[in-house]
């Protein structure tokens, strides 16, 4: 359907759950998305799962959330990379809340 096509969506928790679910969704409906994870092989995986279903996404892994450097740096190139971004979804909020790193 492409609803979302030409949209730049920077995904948290892309590497199980519901941050792999929206990045599944958000690129079957022509999204960019740019995720990140601080489980490497998930995030890889789900990169994996996006391409192999003709979606596009890149993934910056791994990536802990609380590394506030780290994590500008990511928006930062996505912004770089995809000449700017439109949304965000946080999807590794549970783990930032329960204080799992």
């Amino acid at each position: 359907m492409n609803r979302l096509a030409g949209t730049v969506a920077l995904i948290t928790g892309t590497a199980s759950g519901q941050g792999r679910a929206t990045a599944l969704l958000f690129a079957a409906e022509g999204a960019t998305v740019v995720g990140t994870d601080i489980d490497p092989d998930g995030a890889a995986e789900t990169v994996e799962l996006v391409r192999a279903a003709g979606g596009v996404m890149d993934s910056t892994h791994p990536l802990d959330l609380g590394d506030e450097a780290g994590v500008q740096a990511w928006i930062d190139a996505a912004a770089a990379a995809h000449g700017g971004t439109n949304l965000v979804v946080d999807g590794g909020w549970s783990a930032v809340l329960s204080g799992a790193n």
